[in-house]
């Protein structure tokens, strides 16, 4: 098989980071199985698609291939650190830079990145400061030469985008981190007015301009998992994939509190509270003796003013005096969705106990309020979403 053909089928398939969570990929080990070796030929196809502004698609297609070899030439690995480099998503910058920690190993990566900071550019060096979580997690080799030489030019800069985002990754170590505006809402703030910030924070970096940004998480950590960074704009869907498992719903609680604000982390910056879409449910004396109806469970918890509160009488088979508990899965789910919606646009949910039909359809009504300025995250256990959403991001485990 040649790259060109296994790259439609790659994207055919859309199975994108599958070598990243040990996942095998079909097409990338067909190609693999014929290739044991990349010829040079090869070497600069896969180089020309990293450096090609075609498709994002054609870089995941060759950061996923090189997961599968043992060894690459030099060229590719200095093509890959400057796509992970500047790749705007930290919490997927990974994929460009674990195959590189993979064959050369951790001190090349970091003697790499500590002689092209001394060179770059603002972009290059924050674009840096973004994998030094990645590093520090990899079990081989340390990086305290980047970190001193992040901290000798953090010593230097006065440019308050680039301290920020040094104090993302080092907290107050780093020199006046006091002064430094501790999450985005508060830098977006400062830097108002500022021509020649403003043009390097919206322009150059990539962020969000006049855009409300309901949560900011800096990267959540806890004995067993890491959540990476990521935020919430209206506006945004995301799916945090959380893998299905004993520990889903306990993880999913856990998480669902803190995006809604009812329990604090410094991580986690909540500007907007988000309502999780609660699952229906009664006492057992209520459920025997003085079931619920659907009439009275809206009385009690929709909003009467919002389309949302009636939406669910379209549902064929359903009126004010069918019993809530008599309901199937989907109709069900239905009712504690349109009954969050009919309160807020700014929800947290799940697809637990639906059908694949039941999934799709769930999804694609909070799509639609997104789409009219709404924000949603989906705490799944599954990744069927992962190519419908605005950001997909993946639990990583720290302990099985």
């Amino acid at each position: 098989m040649e790259i060109k053909a296994a790259l439609e089928k790659y994207k055919i398939t859309g199975d994108y980071f599958a070598s990243d969570y040990e996942r095998e990929n079909k097409v990338l080990a067909e190609f693999k199985a014929h290739n044991q070796n990349l010829s040079e030929e090869q070497t600069t196809e896969l180089v020309n698609l990293l450096q090609s502004d075609i498709e994002i698609s054609d870089k995941y297609f060759v950061a996923d291939l090189l997961y599968l070899y043992d060894s690459f030439n030099r060229e590719l690995f200095e093509t890959l650190l400057i796509i992970a480099i500047h790749y705007i998503d930290s919490s997927f910058n990974r994929i460009f830079l674990r195959p590189c920690l993979r064959v050369f190993g951790t001190n090349e990566v970091v003697d790499s990145l500590s002689d092209r900071f001394n060179q770059a550019n603002i972009i290059e060096r924050i674009g840096i400061s973004k994998l030094v979580y990645w590093l520090r997690i990899h079990e081989n080799g340390n990086i305290d030469k980047l970190d001193h030489t992040i901290f000798k030019k953090a010593n230097q800069t006065s440019n308050l985008i680039e301290l920020y985002h040094y104090k993302l990754r080092y907290g107050n170590k780093i020199k006046h981190g006091n002064n430094i505006p501790d999450n985005a809402e508060d830098l977006i703030k400062v830097i108002k007015g500022n021509k020649e910030y403003e043009e390097l924070l919206f322009d150059k970096l990539g962020w969000t301009k006049n855009i409300q940004m309901l949560i900011e998480n800096k990267g959540i950590q806890t004995d067993l998992f890491y959540v990476p960074p990521f935020t919430l704009n209206e506006g945004e869907i995301i799916v945090i994939n959380l893998f299905n498992g004993t520990h889903f719903y306990k993880t999913e609680m856990f998480l669902k509190d803190l995006f809604c604000g009812k329990t604090y982390h410094e991580n986690v910056i909540i500007h907007k509270k988000m309502t999780f879409a609660e699952h229906f449910r009664e006492s057992k004396f209520r459920y025997i003796f003085y079931p619920m109806t659907v009439g009275e469970y809206l009385k009690k918890n929709a909003n009467p003013a919002s389309p949302y509160a009636l939406k669910i009488y379209e549902t064929e088979g359903i009126n004010k005096k069918i019993k809530v508990n008599t309901l199937t899965g989907s109709p069900r789910r239905l009712l504690s969705l349109y009954t969050t919606l009919s309160n807020t646009n700014n929800i947290i949910f799940d697809l637990v106990g639906l059908g694949p039909d039941g999934a799709k359809e769930n999804y694609k009504i909070v799509k639609e309020v997104v789409k009219k300025g709404g924000s949603a995250i989906l705490l799944d256990g599954y990744d069927d979403m992962k190519n419908y959403c605005t950001k997909y991001i993946e639990l990583q485990w720290t302990q099985a």
